[in-house]
């Protein structure tokens, strides 16, 4: 826990640091305290992906949705390695505990983490050597789970929506 909050802190920071303004050369600010205006250190990718891997980790075996809602904090502000590996994070919680994450997506629809959710999955298909094939049997395999849970015919039809996103031409 304290990994992903060390790696949260530094792209907080990170994320603050580039929304503010810089005073001026002249500014009392600058020549009272020079180093709150230094740029800070780009995160250590191995440990801000660590911390992904812990939350993908307890969403995974406590079902923690907390650890879904960081997920889905820190996707809706990331790019680049970070948004791929919570891409890649989400697809293997999606295949771990697919109705915990569709009960999230449901109960949150504008949750960035969806994006992530579909993108990881595509992606995985994406380099199926039949996409067609792979692509018909996780919709299969999503609409089989869905019923084995007991899912109301609303939250099926989430489902049947959501699956609908799925597609590994995103990535061409």
């Amino acid at each position: 826990m304290k990994t992903i909050l060390s790696a949260l802190f530094v792209l907080a920071l990170a994320r603050c640091q580039s929304d503010q303004t810089v005073p001026s050369q002249n500014s009392p600010t600058t020549a009272s305290f020079p180093t709150l205006l230094a740029p800070l250190p780009p995160p250590d990718d191995s440990l801000v992906l660590a911390g992904i891997y812990q939350l993908q980790q307890q969403v995974a075996v406590e079902r923690s949705v907390g650890a879904l809602q960081l997920l889905d904090s820190i996707y809706c502000q990331s790019d680049g390695y970070l948004s791929e590996g919570i891409s890649e994070a989400a697809a293997a919680i999606w295949a771990q505990q697919s109705m915990l994450t569709l009960c999230y997506l449901e109960q949150h629809p504008k949750a960035c983490l969806r994006q992530a959710v579909v993108l990881g999955i595509s992606a995985d298909i994406s380099t199926e050597e039949n996409r067609v094939q792979a692509l018909a049997n996780f919709r299969q395999t999503a609409l089989d789970s869905g019923r084995r849970a007991g899912l109301s015919g609303r939250e099926m039809l989430f489902l049947q929506q959501f699956i609908s996103e799925v597609n590994p031409a995103l990535l061409d």
